[in-house]
């Protein structure tokens, strides 16, 4: 797996505030609270049993199973009945992402400041904070939702295809 160039210098200079040993993927909206532990083989919370290889994400999430192959340019597989399969691009310093996840429409870039773009039902415009939280709103069928809060851990946020098949699959939600 091919570590992100974009995140690389942005976790190294949040290094003090990453250091510990346990990492947690958070995300923080007026309807979702979630929080899962994070590690380097496998995500975990009551919503989420996952676990990583070296080219796949395989368990289950939100009460679906999830298998997916992950390499430097897709993310291809299953998510519930629906199919995956995200490109890999780096396209002006971001990372995009773009195709469909669990049978809907995604199309996303992320970077070390901001997460903008379209994950499933729900949009995003997300700007990092001083602490290393991504913070904005997000629009799903719901409504406008503010406050939106995300923390991405190491663990995930330095390899491309892991950040992108789980940003996918907990913000498509």
């Amino acid at each position: 797996m091919r570590t992100s160039h974009i995140f690389t210098a942005a976790l190294l200079a949040a290094g003090a505030a990453w250091a510990q040993p346990v990492q947690y993927l958070d995300l923080r909206t007026p309807r979702v609270a979630l929080n899962a532990r994070v590690t380097d083989r496998d995500v975990s919370s009551p919503d989420l049993q996952l676990g990583f290889s070296d080219d796949a994400l395989r368990g289950r999430a939100f009460g679906r199973p999830l298998n997916l192959t992950l390499d430097t340019a897709r993310v291809r597989g299953i998510y519930g009945s629906g199919p995956v399969d995200l490109r890999l691009t780096q396209e002006d310093g971001a990372l995009r992402a773009k195709g469909t996840f669990g049978g809907q429409l995604t199309d996303f870039q992320v970077t070390p400041q901001t997460f903008k773009g379209d994950v499933g039902r729900c949009s995003y415009q997300l700007q990092a904070s001083a602490e290393g939280r991504y913070q904005g709103w997000r629009s799903c069928l719901a409504g406008l939702e503010n406050p939106v809060s995300l923390s991405i851990p190491p663990h995930i946020g330095n390899d491309d295809a892991r950040l992108v098949a789980t940003l996918a699959l907990i913000l498509s939600r």
